[in-house]
């Protein structure tokens, strides 16, 4: 049991009266050819007729694809009849059609028929090269179920070329396509097709199981023809394991499906295994009645594959009853009928062979006069190539002269840009060092300054305050120094606190925010929203106060020249940054006024102190979005 090759699926049979009464377009030509294909089994002259008109129909409407399509369905008739000339010259023809329309897909469905062709002549070797340019078609388009069945068919060629290992992974590797894309039936065939190998590599346990679930999956989907295949592949290995009435009850069981579908080639199967297991049993006369009848519709068929199989069968029998006379005969007719095949076919081979031979010696001729006229123009071309190269050499020569200058020109422009290039990042490091340097210089001066006038200015004019309540009495003169001193200590800790928080350093950067702007912006006819995210550490001194200060350069604009009504502060780390975001609905920055007012420059400075950027540019709908990103390196925060 070598396993039987899977042609690539046609459409649903539809009915002769339908397709009769149909109008005569490109829609009738293929199904038509869907007839052909659907009665190849139960009747083949009724499928020959039907493919026919299908390619007299497609050559009268000029319709290449369906033309291909019915002689693609006519050679399969031919193959089952053996009739391998045919066959052959129609599949060629398709495929010329295929190839000429820019069809792909259908090319490999023609490569997958010739396959089926030489299968069914033994011509394994170029079955099996048939079927690697349908598998490459089919992977290059991405066609996977196809892909799944023509690497069934490898496979099977593959055990019949004795490769049982190479054989089995193709089958596991089919099998595993099919699961993954849900296809039941063609995971099951792939059941089927491995329990053949393993039957041969002797695990016919495994063989069985295989077996057993295919035809499960068959019958439970009422798919009776691949049923049947299955109980009849079971039949055999139960006949191969001796258990000869289990086999013979399997055959009957397959050969009743057949004989319901008219399927007369599978017919002449069953009876030649079931003809078989009635001899092993002793039942020489049923099974001499069966082979004879299988061999009878194998002939009606053209089926020769089966007629040799009954032969060998026949004369199997009468070597049982020892007629070694008529076990002779039938012996003699099944290797005639096998040599005839290969006589044929062996025929057509060196037909062909000579066909190649006379044109290749017309071209070796042709390639003759075409080398003498060939080496005639070399001679005549070399004379030329002489001159030529001498103007070529003067040429290089004073080309290669002046890119020697030039490159050295190049090279000498180059090692002045590179030193120019190295004096500037030099001179940009000591001003960027300096500007930090400057900056971190201010804000130690402005914190020194704020705890002076906090600790100092501030606790004296605290102390005054006191004082003057102990003696004010109800002079009024005194009453007003006191709230002048009142007045003289706030507006110290304010200055002080506007110089350098306290909450910045003891706190933390949001905090510090936080109290800026109550202070700031809690002013008639504005609003502010301040969140943060993100913020749940301390960052380094430099980066928190430098930021505040740009937050506290950015309110002070708002307030002296957006007359906004709403400001809408972000602060957040995001993407390895610091990020602040200030928002107003005010009337937008004049780039002079912010040069003068806002002091960009300034806060440009400030932003590349921290190794940051900050960013000025219009709000939709009118105002001002100041963005400022500042790097986090792995060392910030604490």
């Amino acid at each position: 049991m070598s396993g039987a090759f899977i042609d690539l699926p046609a459409q649903p049979d539809p009915t002769w009266q339908e397709v009769q009464r149909s109008k005569e377009d490109t829609t009738k030509v293929l199904r038509l050819s869907d007839l052909c294909f659907a009665y190849r089994r139960k009747d083949p002259d009724s499928a020959l007729y039907f493919g026919g008109r299908a390619l007299a129909l497609a050559r009268k409407l000029r319709y290449p694809k369906g033309e291909a399509q019915a002689l693609n369905d006519i050679a399969i008739i031919h193959i089952d009849r053996s009739a391998f000339g045919e066959a052959d010259s129609n599949l060629r023809a398709a495929l010329r059609i295929r190839r000429r329309i820019g069809d792909e897909e259908g090319a490999g469905a023609v490569h997958n028929k010739l396959g089926n062709l030489y299968q069914a002549q033994l011509r394994l070797e170029e079955a099996l090269e048939e079927n690697r340019r349908a598998l490459a078609i089919f992977e290059k388009l991405d066609q996977r179920a196809k892909s799944a069945i023509i690497l069934s068919n490898i496979a099977i060629l593959e055990f019949n070329l004795g490769q049982h290992e190479a054989a089995l992974k193709d089958h596991r590797t089919a099998a595993s396509v099919r699961a993954e894309l849900g296809d039941g039936a063609g995971l099951a065939i792939s059941h089927g097709n491995m329990a053949n190998v393993l039957l041969a590599l002797g695990d016919t346990a495994e063989a069985l199981d295989l077996l057993q679930r295919a035809a499960t999956y068959f019958r439970e989907h009422d798919l009776d023809l691949e049923y049947a295949v299955q109980v009849n592949n079971e039949a055999g290995v139960r006949l191969h394991r001796g258990e000869v009435h289990r086999a013979a009850a399997l055959y009957s069981e397959a050969l009743a499906i057949r004989e319901r579908a008219g399927d007369r080639k599978a017919i002449a199967s069953s009876l030649i295994g079931l003809a078989d297991a009635n001899a092993r049993s002793g039942r020489t006369v049923e099974a001499r009645r069966m082979a004879f009848r299988a061999l009878d519709i194998a002939r009606e068929v053209g089926a020769t594959s089966e007629q040799m199989q009954a032969y060998r069968t026949l004369a199997r029998i009468h070597a049982r009853l020892g007629q070694a006379d008529s076990t002779l005969v039938y012996h003699e007719r099944f290797a005639a009928l096998r040599d005839s095949v290969f006589s044929v076919e062996n025929g057509r081979r060196i037909s062909d062979l000579q066909a190649r031979l006379g044109i290749e010696r017309k071209e070796q001729e042709l390639q003759q006069q075409r080398a003498d006229i060939n080496e005639k123009n070399l001679a005549i071309a070399e004379l030329d190539q002489r001159a030529e190269r001498r103007r070529y050499l003067l040429i290089l020569a004073a080309f290669g002269i002046g890119a020697v200058g030039l490159l050295a020109l190049f090279m000498i422009q180059r090692q002045k840009r590179k030193a120019e290039a190295l004096r500037n990042a030099s001179v940009i490091a000591e001003r960027e060092l300096g500007l930090k340097a400057l900056v971190h210089r201010t804000d130690a001066e402005r914190k020194r300054i704020a705890s002076e006038l906090h600790d100092g200015v501030g606790q004296l004019l605290t102390g005054l305050k006191y004082r003057l309540q102990a003696v004010v009495g109800e002079d009024a003169r005194l009453q007003a120094a006191l709230a002048l001193a009142d007045e003289a200590g706030r507006e110290v800790r304010g200055i002080a606190h506007s110089m350098m928080p306290r909450a910045l350093e003891e706190t933390g950067l949001v905090p510090a925010l936080t109290d800026m702007f109550e202070r700031s912006l809690s002013v008639p006819g504005l609003e502010h929203t301040f969140e943060h995210h993100g913020m749940d550490r301390r960052f380094p001194t430099a980066v928190e106060t430098g930021i505040y200060r740009i937050a506290q350069e950015v309110v002070s604009n708002v307030l002296k020249h957006a007359h906004a009504r709403l400001v809408d502060v972000q602060l957040l780390v995001n993407q390895g940054a610091i990020v602040l975001i200030m928002e107003d609905d005010g009337v937008g920055l004049d780039p002079a006024r912010v040069g003068q007012g806002l002091g960009l420059r300034n806060l440009q400075d400030r932003a590349r102190t921290m190794n940051g950027n900050i960013d000025l540019s219009a709000r939709e709908g009118g105002g001002t979005v100041v963005t400022l990103r500042v790097p986090l390196s792995d060392r910030t925060g604490s």
